[in-house]
């Protein structure tokens, strides 16, 4: 009993120190200087690019669809 006591309690501490930290990230407003605006658009198209990238990448893992020798004739 007194284990299930335990593991209740710890959980119930990182639940709530998932949701004070969720409150603090929520807290912080936009970005009001223009360095800090240039750098989230920086950070943003750069995330946009990884992302094509990974799609690119998962459509044809082995290079271009078209190109190279590991294109099987049909």
């Amino acid at each position: 009993m007194g284990a299930f006591v335990a593991l209740m309690a710890g959980l119930g501490a990182a639940a709530a120190w998932c949701a004070v930290v969720l409150v603090r990230r929520g807290r912080r407003g936009a970005t009001e200087n223009a360095d800090g605006l240039l750098i989230e658009q920086a950070a943003r198209l750069r995330a946009q690019r990884m992302r094509s990238d990974g799609r690119a990448f998962r459509d044809h893992p082995h290079g271009d669809p078209g190109s190279g020798s590991g294109q099987r004739r049909h």
